[in-house]
């Protein structure tokens, strides 16, 4: 399985890499072709059902691939992968129709990284990503939402130009976040701390591709750390 999830991994990583440069000249996300073409791959699948358990967000939840096998060690199941790479709050936002309507079991969500590349301040990120939580809770209130926390960056890979001094950033955004959660009565799930040096806020080196993406051993934490919550 970890052999599969890492040539999947790399994959998409090579994708990513081939759209750096342009990623980092907008001011604003582009919807890329990879983009429109998952849109339009999730229009044509079976709809969501009141079963599923949803992992909704960007590259990072895209790139686990397989989230029934990740979790259960199943190809098969009720977790559905809706993570886009490059996908911001926003995005994430104006895709919920594809979503919502179908009243999930539960949403996981992961949403904000891309946000803090497009240079918005940590109270700004914050914002957008209560408007994607407040969306959740009011047009599928059933539904049993958990908030991911972001996953930390380390930047002596020097890959991601963007991400360049966001550190302490990507820290402060959690403990707003954090906040977030609890004044609407919602579940925290911190993976942040999972994935930092000691002491630090600093990614593991040994767990990421570029010092933003997930190499095996980090989908492994990742998938353990969710395990309360799937049963």
């Amino acid at each position: 399985m970890i052999r599969r999830l890492a040539i999947g991994i790399f994959t998409c990583c090579a994708v990513t890499c081939a759209m750096a440069q342009q990623v980092e000249k907008k001011a604003t996300p582009v919807h890329t072709q990879h983009y429109n073409q998952l849109i339009t791959m999730f229009e044509n699948e079976p709809p969501i059902t009141h079963r599923n358990y949803v992992m909704l967000g960007n590259s990072l939840t895209e790139f686990g691939g397989n989230w029934n096998k990740l979790l259960t060690g199943k190809d098969v199941g009720k977790f559905v992968n809706r993570g886009i790479m490059g996908d911001d709050a926003m995005g994430i936002y104006d895709r919920l129709y594809q979503i919502l309507p179908y009243h999930p079991k539960k949403i996981f969500l992961m949403a904000g990284i891309n946000d803090i590349s497009h240079q918005l301040t940590a109270d700004s990120v914050v914002v957008l990503v209560t408007k994607v939580i407040d969306k959740i809770l009011a047009e599928s209130p059933k539904t049993k939402l958990y908030l991911q926390s972001l996953l930390p960056i380390n930047e002596s890979f020097h890959r991601w130009k963007t991400m360049e001094g966001k550190t302490e950033e990507v820290y402060e955004v959690n403990c707003k976040l954090r906040q977030i959660a609890a004044a609407r009565n919602i579940v925290y799930i911190d993976l942040f701390s999972l994935f930092t040096y000691p002491n630090t806020h600093i990614m593991r080196k040994e767990l990421s591709l570029d010092g933003l993406h997930l190499l095996p051993p980090g989908y492994e934490i990742w998938s353990k750390a969710l395990q309360p919550y799937i049963r």
